[in-house]
């Protein structure tokens, strides 16, 4: 539905140059997270980046990006995050600042590597080591609830 109506909106030549604009940009993207050594894609993504590590706590990744403006998500089983391109991305200069930022937060935690994460790190790290999951979910959950409570 929403694909429909941005297409509406746009038009079908506006929208297939944004579908174009949006795939280039991952790829550049990609490209870029591909040469930090400390990092790796998951899988051949076209615009939902996965990136894992087995060198840094990738959830600290996560935060320290965080408190740079951007917005990985966290995921599980591997420990991995990803960033989804959007149209937004492809302004002017904004890939290169991700990748820049990117970057600069890598090697930041490569020289501090004990340095405790934000606030997601360790939530994620711990629910990693649980082994009965139906606890990680509501812990999650509850985790969630109390964080967005207005």
């Amino acid at each position: 539905a929403a694909c429909w109506a941005a297409m509406l909106s746009m038009g079908e030549d506006g929208y297939m140059d944004s579908v174009k604009k949006i795939l280039k940009t991952a790829e550049n993207i990609r490209r870029g997270i591909e040469e930090i050594k400390e990092l790796k894609i998951m899988g051949n993504p076209l615009w939902v980046i996965a990136f894992e590590s087995k060198e840094l706590d990738i959830y600290k990744v996560m935060d320290q990006m965080t408190t740079k403006g951007w917005n990985l998500n966290g995921l599980h089983k591997p420990a991995s995050v990803h960033i989804c391109i959007t149209l937004r991305h492809t302004k002017e200069s904004i890939a290169e600042r991700f990748l820049t930022d990117l970057k600069k937060t890598v090697a930041s935690i490569k020289e501090n590597p004990s340095e405790p994460g934000g606030i997601m790190a360790p939530v994620y790290g711990m629910a990693a080591s649980m082994p009965f999951r139906g606890i990680v979910r509501d812990l999650l959950k509850k985790y969630m609830d109390l964080y967005y409570k207005v």
